[in-house]
């Protein structure tokens, strides 16, 4: 390995979603100093990043205009291809991910899950009439949600950029690239989950998915909320503003402008109940009634204009 060898970043000058160029920064660094290179060299990883990130610095700001945040510095498409097959290998995704790996967290993904399904499926009943749902699930992962939408007869498929994670899905229908399912489209519904804090350019990703979209479609949006968080001092906010991964930090405002300005507008998630526990069905049905007055979060339903 040459350890002289630096990696590449290219800067962001203008608003990731409103293409804005007064930019704001709320906090700067190297990614060796510090809390963030602490953070770094703590984590698992395939090949070590630390020795090509010597000296190179980050920057996360803010729009002006729309107030989204994001790193100005993301690596250039070459480091960030070296970044998804071998810095972040499947060894060193298992390590990470085995913390996260509890029954109970299992248990709580599912009934997630399902209450997606449940919620699309109703949510496009009108669009589609007696036909299957169409979903794409972008940025798929293992392929999770995908096993839960077949097991509802879903006509589901899955992009993900990862190869360790394309390689060991448990899912069929799971591509690299976007153009690899255009000729499965229109799709009824689209899914993000923890996928637009990852994306360099997020608004021209979007709106390339969203000519997949039918009409009056379904988009499910979900991020880390990112409100408050304006610079890297703790592991929360490393976790959330992650310089190499999470470089887009949305917030519930930022996140609905961010849609509308894509044609979509915000729809209300119909309420579901996945649970045996009487209480629990209690809770839920008092949220929904509340949900007008209840604080907005970053997991939130469109439908295509």
């Amino acid at each position: 390995m040459n350890t002289t060898e630096s990696a590449e970043f290219v800067e962001r000058r203008a608003c990731i979603s409103c293409q804005s160029p007064s930019l704001r920064e709320l906090s700067a660094g190297k990614f060796d100093e510090g809390a963030v290179g602490a953070f770094i060299a703590a984590d698992p990883w395939g090949e070590d990043p630390t020795p090509f990130l010597r000296g190179r610095p980050w920057s996360y700001v803010a729009c002006r205009d729309c107030e989204l945040a994001f790193h100005r510095y993301i690596l250039a498409p070459e480091w960030n291809e070296r970044r998804f097959s071998r810095w972040m290998s499947q060894e060193a995704i298992e390590v990470f991910e085995k913390e996260y790996r509890t029954p109970a967290n299992e248990f709580a993904t599912a009934t997630d899950y399902t209450a997606h399904v449940l919620r699309i499926e109703r949510l496009t009943r009108e669009l589609r009439g007696p036909d299957r749902v169409r979903l794409l699930d972008f940025g798929c992962g293992y392929g999770g949600f995908l096993a839960m939408c077949a097991l509802y007869g879903f006509d589901a498929y899955g992009v993900d950029r990862s190869s360790a994670k394309r390689d060991n899905n448990r899912f069929s229908k799971v591509f690299a690239e976007i153009e690899e399912v255009a000729a499965m489209a229109p799709f009824h519904a689209l899914t993000l989950f923890e996928v637009l804090e990852h994306l360099d350019d997020p608004h021209g990703l979007v709106q390339r998915l969203s000519e997949l979209l039918a009409p009056g479609g379904v988009l499910v949006l979900e991020t880390p909320d990112c409100s408050g968080v304006h610079g890297i001092e703790t592991i929360e906010e490393y976790r959330k503003i992650h310089p190499l991964e999470h470089i887009n930090g949305f917030t519930p405002e930022t996140m609905a402008r961010f849609a509308e300005r894509l044609g979509f507008e915000p729809v209300a998630r119909p309420t579901v109940y996945v649970t045996n526990d009487l209480e629990r069905v209690a809770k839920t049905a008092a949220k929904g009634l509340l949900r007008p007055l209840a604080t907005p979060t970053t997991q939130q339903y469109f439908r295509k204009r």
